[in-house]
């Protein structure tokens, strides 16, 4: 996603191999949006989308199942903050999801960059403008 090409517009490389039995590494992965999602091995997007439908549903290693007496959604580790006072609570999950727009709205326009052919990271040429 956007943290990935600005990582590796920036340099920053992990040392190691994504696949072993294809003899990729890391540092092998190219930087684009479109070029690094199809350069992981489909066993790596198995294993991804497993963990994360693990976590959802509420049987991965950083989750618990749902307590029926708990609030929708509840199922992080203890660790997890909760707020008793509700307008902390709604300031913050305003805040998570203003967050997440912009966040959508960068990868967006990652996306749209890199389509139109120019620089990701650098959209206006390093030009400031």
């Amino acid at each position: 996603g956007f943290l990935h090409v600005i990582a590796i517009e920036a340099g920053i490389r992990v040392p190691g191999y994504l696949s072993t039995s294809q003899n990729l590494k890391f540092e092998d992965v190219p930087a684009g949006c479109f070029a690094s999602l199809e350069a992981v091995p489909t066993a790596g997007w198995l294993q991804i989308m497993i963990l994360t439908c693990m976590q959802e549903a509420g049987t991965g290693f950083a989750s618990k199942p749902q307590d029926p007496d708990g609030e929708a959604g509840d199922i992080a580790l203890d660790s997890w903050v909760r707020y008793d006072d509700p307008e902390v609570k709604t300031f913050k999950l305003n805040a998570e999801r203003q967050n997440g727009r912009a966040a959508m709205m960068g990868i967006t326009g990652c996306l749209v960059h890199e389509l139109l052919g120019v620089d990701a990271l650098y959209p206006t040429g390093g030009l400031g403008g």
